[in-house]
């Protein structure tokens, strides 16, 4: 299995008009593919999906923790 990050995002206009992304949920599973790693994520979330405009999913790096 690997670590996945998944990340929720919607899309808002700012004062000017312009669309941003804001970060409305991540979350961090352990699964064998992406595309599991999305349906894992989303399962947790429930009905916060539904605010969702977009959704990320990397993967995590196996080294990625701190030696003492």
């Amino acid at each position: 299995m690997n670590g996945y990050r998944v990340s929720f995002y919607k899309d808002l206009l700012n004062s000017d008009g312009h669309n941003f992304r804001c970060l409305q949920r991540q979350i961090d599973v352990e699964s064998d593919d992406p595309s599991q790693a999305l349906v894992l994520a989303k399962k947790k979330i429930g009905d916060d999906r539904l605010n969702i405009d977009r959704v990320e999913v990397e993967s995590l790096a196996h080294d990625s923790h701190v030696a003492d």
